[in-house]
């Protein structure tokens, strides 16, 4: 099999793990060629119709906007190209914060409730204050925590008013103001032929997040200054079997394929609180999604590729 791999921004997939990836394909005998896709989509569409591989292996981010993640799933569909991962709708929705709130809420999975803020609705004190406070104002269609400061805490449906006008100048797309929920930050890896939801994880914070401020994100490009990951996630096992079963519950509801990790806020009082699924993991050699197949028992070099390959394969390849 000829699989392509997709290379997005540099800002999303690094080098290392492209490669990691692609070492991974070679060992489980397919040929792999990297294609660079931050050009015009023209050339990158060009270039995959001359290559017509037998599987995209999808990274790419794409440039801006609150659908820039659907953008080369709906290429790859209109040349006809199988690949992993989501598809453009189920990807678009994932991205939506406010959006995937709504649909959770409807498959009984906890989320904090949130009020969604555009330039041409920016809510008033008045509107904000069905909401408890604190409240953590953010971009809707941004992941990673950018836009997220040190100051993105409001503390009162006036200061919540005030963030949201100032964010909605750099993010016009839309802001959501959503109840802030102490606690732990857990993770739960989520691959189809991998078992479905793995071993869950934890993301360490620093004791200025973790005792009421925010895990920002200068934060979190500063790894000396936070402990990284812990898996499996020192919690208990009836816990991590509730964080497994709704990451389960949120990826059916999203309709995500192959793929996905769901990050969760356990609150002192030992409830989760999933505060967003990403449709497009980073799969680095270090991360959450490669540690915890390790764990789970898959091939510690290729296991992780491999089952993507696998539930990709298995999705696009009639039956006999």
């Amino acid at each position: 099999m000829r699989s392509s791999g997709g290379l997005a921004q540099r800002g999303f997939t690094s080098r290392t793990e492209l490669e990691d990836l692609m070492a991974s394909m070679v060992r489980l005998g397919h040929t792999a060629e990297p294609l660079e896709v931050s050009g015009p989509l023209e050339d990158v569409a060009r270039a995959l119709g001359e290559m017509r591989p037998d599987l995209v292996f999808n990274l790419a981010e794409g440039w801006s906007g609150p659908w820039r993640q659907s953008a080369f799933p709906e290429l790859y569909e209109r040349l006809g190209l199988p690949y992993t991962g989501s598809g453009p709708q189920a990807l678009a929705l994932a991205l939506d914060k406010y959006r995937t709130k709504l649909v959770l809420r409807e498959a009984g999975v906890p989320t904090p409730h949130a009020v969604f803020l555009t330039p041409g609705g920016v809510a008033t004190p008045a509107g904000l204050g069905a909401l408890s406070y604190p409240v953590i104002v953010k971009p809707n269609f941004e992941s990673c925590s950018k836009g997220i400061t040190s100051t993105s805490l409001a503390h009162t449906a006036q200061e919540a008013a005030d963030l949201a006008a100032a964010l909605l100048k750099e993010y016009p797309d839309g802001v959501l103001a959503e109840e802030y929920v102490p606690g732990r930050d857990i993770t739960v890896p989520y691959l189809t032929a991998g078992g479905g939801p793995l071993p869950v994880a934890e993301t360490t914070m620093p004791a200025t997040a973790t005792d009421g401020g925010v895990f920002d994100y200068d934060l979190k490009q500063d790894p000396a200054r936070w402990q990284h990951l812990k898996v499996p996630a020192p919690i208990s096992e009836t816990l991590a079997r509730r964080a497994r079963h709704l990451t389960s519950l949120a990826f059916e509801a999203l309709g995500l394929r192959d793929m996905a990790r769901a990050d969760f806020r356990l609150d002192p009082h030992g409830a989760l609180h999933l505060l967003e699924v990403n449709g497009l993991p980073g799969l680095p050699r270090d991360g959450a999604t490669h540690q915890a197949t390790v764990l789970a028992g898959l091939d510690p070099h290729d296991g992780m590729a491999a089952a993507i390959i696998t539930s990709a394969l298995n999705r696009s390849t009639p039956l006999a």
